[in-house]
């Protein structure tokens, strides 16, 4: 075995791992303080930040009652887990980080008045939600953000790589990190001041998911692995109106549709939500996704449809352009046609756990955006509450480095532990394997939109027996992807086990699913 090369070796002030608005926001609010160096998996088009559609949620008119009816409806969506104080936190920030965007040029939407355009979303109880491109806010904002940092003379950029290990110092100090080229690009070596994780949420490791197949978590893992405290990690939202036809990757149609009147319907045309919630298509994304499985569950044979129908096709193309024109593609036109709608991952309320400076368990370690945990959503995030967090952490984690500069810098060891390893685990072959698209049923199939105690304990005992069949050789890259995939599997199915059964973690009696028929699999209605 050919030994394995050492890494480039780059020192900066301040590394962001990860590349979308969390990235990027912490990015620009870093620079006045030193070098940056950000790395990604991909382009800007390889997180989820790029393809949110809804908008940004803020307290519209920014005095004390809209932050109070804000605050109210975060609360209500997160079924009473919520960290009250964090929330308040959280909007509090929105007017700054609002301002801040129009500053930089992020072309919201207007009137012809010059007034921005505003549109309610489901748990909000009126209209606050802000957008761009009619649904193509988060693309717009996470490019506004890239633009400003990149050709920076203090900025650096670096792809594909993704994280392998954090590097520890004196004391367990984190210090950067340690990257897996994802070409041919070999290994990089990154010592820092401060590490900051932005890597986003780990829903593609679920069969259905609206993510791009980055986000499967693997930063996730690989902090926790150096000592990062993970948390409610059980909480993942499925969001309900993902456009289902057979053989096409998942396309999430964005909830700002059901904001505007749309209707979710079955096969007769009947509006079906009403059975389940008094708010029908505007109740929380956890009631509105178990309704839909709940629905497959009993007849599997029927479909559910989104319908926005009553809008003419002029408003849609120029409203929801990118969602009107997919559909437009695959045959449906949403100003006469229903589109067929089922649920898929879409985000992680939980994560690394952080305070609301974005500090982690260990020094030198912060994390911000949808890979931390500041428990701000509680059970189920509000809609279009996820960019907000985004944008007002990554302004937050900066000032606390920002506090903390000195003392980070100055404590930087000459060298880290950067000696890449020749081995590792690997994944066995043949029988008794399990791959990452095993792994993505298993996850859909028993950590699902509505668990049992059975399934839990099954899908856990499939996760410690991959592991344990692993063997250690020569370290390959998709190995050591599955090995940080089945232990963040690992600790989300220990979690299920103990985790207050509320909100998206939503357990039924086994004896429930026996008398009704099978779990609702990743292909069923498709």
């Amino acid at each position: 075995m050919s030994p394995t090369p050492l890494p480039r070796r780059i020192s900066t002030d301040f590394l962001i791992i990860g590349g979308g608005i969390a990235g990027y926001q912490t990015a620009i609010n870093l620079l006045p303080l030193g070098s940056v160096t950000l790395v990604s998996r991909g382009s800007i088009a390889s997180g989820s930040s790029y393809y949110a559609q809804g908008g940004l949620a803020l307290p519209w008119g920014f005095n004390r009652e809209a932050v109070e009816s804000h605050v109210a409806d975060t609360l209500r969506a997160g079924a009473g887990f919520c960290d009250e104080a964090n929330v308040r936190v959280l909007i509090e920030g929105a007017e700054e980080a609002f301002a801040t965007l129009v500053s930089l040029g992020v072309p919201f939407d207007r009137d012809s008045g010059g007034d921005f355009l505003l549109t309610r979303e489901a748990a909000h109880s009126r209209p606050r939600i802000i957008h761009a491109g009619g649904d193509k806010t988060g693309s717009l904002i996470v490019k506004t953000l890239a633009q400003n940092v990149h050709g920076h003379e203090r900025f650096t950029f670096l792809t594909p790589f993704r994280l392998h290990r954090l590097l520890k110092g004196e004391g367990s100090r984190i210090v950067g990190g340690l990257f897996m080229g994802e070409d041919e690009d070999g290994w990089v070596s990154i010592r820092a001041g401060a590490t900051i994780l932005a890597t986003g949420g780990f829903s593609a490791l679920f069969a259905r998911t609206t993510n791009p197949p980055s986000q499967v978590g693997d930063a996730t893992a690989v902090a926790s692995m150096a000592g990062a405290r993970l948390e409610r990690l059980a909480f993942t939202q499925f969001h309900p109106t993902v456009l289902d036809l057979p053989g096409q990757t998942p396309f999430l149609l964005t909830e700002a549709l059901r904001g505007e009147g749309g209707h979710i319907i079955d096969q007769t045309g009947q509006r079906i939500l009403f059975r389940y919630h008094p708010d029908g298509e505007l109740a929380p994304r956890d009631v509105v996704s178990r309704a839909l499985w709940l629905e497959a569950r009993e007849r599997p044979e029927a479909k559910i449809y989104l319908s926005v129908a009553h809008l003419s096709g002029e408003y849609l193309r120029t409203r929801f352009p990118q969602v009107f024109f997919h559909c437009l593609e695959a045959g449906i036109d949403l100003s006469r046609d229903p589109a067929p709608i089922r649920p898929a991952a879409h985000f992680q309320m939980g994560g690394v756990r952080t305070d609301m400076e974005g500090r982690t368990d260990l020094s030198g370690l912060y994390a911000v955006g949808e890979v931390a945990s500041t428990r701000v959503h509680g059970a189920n995030r509000l809609a279009s509450n996820s960019l907000l967090e985004a944008l007002v952490m990554g302004h937050r984690v900066a000032q606390a480095i920002a506090g903390e500069r000195e003392s980070l810098l100055d404590s930087l060891p000459e060298s880290g532990a950067e000696e890449p390893p020749s081995e590792g685990w690997q994944a066995p072959r043949g029988e008794g394997s399990l791959s990452l698209e095993d792994l993505k049923t298993l996850l859909w199939e028993k950590a699902g939109i509505v668990r049992t105690a059975s399934l839990v304990s099954a899908g856990k005992a499939q996760i410690l027996s991959a592991l344990a069949s692993g063997k250690t050789g020569e370290i390959l890259p998709q190995d050591a992807l599955l090995h940080n995939a089945l232990n963040l599997a690992r600790l989300l199915f220990e979690d299920l086990e103990t985790a207050p059964r509320v909100g998206a973690n939503y357990f039924i009696e086994d004896q429930t699913v026996e008398k009704a028929g099978a779990v609702p699999g990743p292909d069923s209605g498709s």
